[in-house]
């Protein structure tokens, strides 16, 4: 985006003493900004911007948007600068008008949104929310990559609180939407399930026009959400009855998959896909709800190579397969990621870290989560984490507690051999990607 202070005057509400001054590009980091880029500040958990407007001016930003009067910078002085992001993409969205899909749920957001892009980008030139850009400072920047040749935006949402999914969809104003899922996850600040449940559902909130809502039939959820959006249009998937998209019939790894105007094709998904049907079927209903075609759908599906940190599978050393889901973990993912490791050809060990933001039951799940390893088949289990007594008591034989990553290494780095698929994966904090890196063969 570019353009004036003076237009930004209107967006924000703002008054500025520098008008005429241009800007082309918008930063919140002052050590990537570029010449001429716009700096907000924000204040986050764990840094606050105001404390590098200096820094940023020094790299080349034309002007800031900031809560406090700068001397002798231009600059325009909004109330909060996270708000300011906010509407700034929320008008550059509405300018550039491309369908918007939003996705949200517990799991499977980044991999759901990252397939649809593949399908739509056969389709038309599609933007993608960028890395992890999903909470109320990501998802504007995000919007912000936009240009005018795109067509097509597809958003992940995520959230911490009530609210958040309500905010996003305010900003990005987006014409699908899908509500992949509802689990234990964030339950310090939720508190409940009942409080992520209704903070999910606001993606179903009314905008002011209709939006095409992709439901799950199967999904336990289905008619409590199909009378919260009687308002809009629904489609729906499912793996097991008739719906607007789904298996009419499955053999092994090829599927045949039903779609509306009595059309049918087939794809052939990977091995570790068994378990996220569903997530292809969102994928697949999102894209051609879009106008995307057969031929699009299923070329996106087969270029779609995963996300880093979401089941990503490398070479590992010896041979071995290393399953890098290390990004983050609740309960059901664990468990989700566990029965596709298990479906996979070789044999399962599982590099197990702490799930976070559990509270008071937090014992409780890792335990679940131990126990559901063992029960389908998990060869050994490596741990490192704040529940030893609890994961080596539940799993017994063949698990192995280590005080710290570099042991936990070293240690597999001696035994890893070729017929193994090794599973790696933890909540944010743990940090397990420096785990996949070492055990990872590396590229010559």
């Amino acid at each position: 985006m570019n353009g004036n202070l003076s237009q930004l005057e209107v967006i924000l509400n703002a008054t500025t003493d520098s008008p005429n001054i241009k800007f082309d590009g918008i930063s919140i980091d002052s050590r990537k900004i570029k010449k001429g880029n716009i700096f907000i500040a924000i204040k986050g958990e764990n840094f606050n911007g105001h404390d590098f407007i200096n820094d940023a001016v020094t790299n080349g930003s034309s002007a800031i948007i900031t809560e406090k009067p700068c001397d002798n910078i231009p600059h325009l002085l909004v109330k909060d600068t996270t708000i300011a992001l906010g509407k700034i993409a929320n008008y550059h969205i509405n300018k550039i008008k491309p369908l918007t899909i939003g996705i949200t749920g517990t799991n499977g957001k980044t991999t759901t949104t990252n397939l649809i892009g593949s399908m739509l980008t056969k389709f038309k030139s599609t933007l993608i929310s960028f890395g992890n850009y999903n909470n109320q400072i990501g998802l504007p920047l995000s919007i912000l990559k936009m240009n005018n040749n795109h067509k097509m935006c597809v958003l992940e949402m995520g959230a911490s609180r009530k609210g958040d999914i309500d905010y996003l969809t305010s900003i990005s104003l987006p014409k699908i939407v899908a509500l992949l899922n509802v689990s234990s996850a964030h339950l310090e600040s939720f508190k409940d399930i009942e409080n992520i449940r209704l903070t999910k559902e606001e993606i179903f909130y009314d905008q002011g026009y209709k939006k095409i809502v992709i439901l799950n039939k199967d999904d336990e959820n289905y008619s409590r959400w199909a009378e919260l959006v009687k308002m809009h249009q629904i489609r729906t998937i499912s793996k097991n009855q008739i719906a607007d998209y789904y298996i009419e019939n499955k053999k092994n790894n090829l599927l045949n998959i039903k779609i509306p105007k009595d059309q049918s094709f087939q794809l052939k998904i990977n091995d570790h896909h068994q378990q996220h049907i569903d997530n292809i079927l969102f994928a697949i209903a999102c894209s051609y709800e879009a106008g995307a075609s057969i031929e699009n759908i299923i070329a996106g599906y087969h270029d779609f190579n995963g996300v880093q940190g979401r089941f990503y599978i490398n070479k590992g050393i010896n041979g071995s397969k290393i399953i890098d889901d290390s990004y983050n973990a609740n309960p059901s993912s664990m468990k989700l990621s566990l029965t596709s490791l298990v479906s996979m050809e070789g044999i399962p060990w599982f590099v197990m870290g702490d799930m976070g933001e559990l509270g008071s039951e937090s014992k409780k799940f890792h335990k679940e989560v131990v126990q559901y390893a063992k029960k389908i088949g998990i060869r050994k289990l490596f741990y490192m984490g704040a529940y030893k007594d609890i994961v080596i008591k539940n799993f017994g034989d063949n698990s192995f507690y280590f005080a710290d990553k570099s042991e936990l290494i070293k240690y597999m780095q001696n035994i890893i051999t070729e017929d193994v698929n090794i599973l790696v994966k933890a909540s944010r904090f743990m940090e397990f990607e420096t785990i996949v890196s070492e055990l990872t063969l590396r590229k010559a």
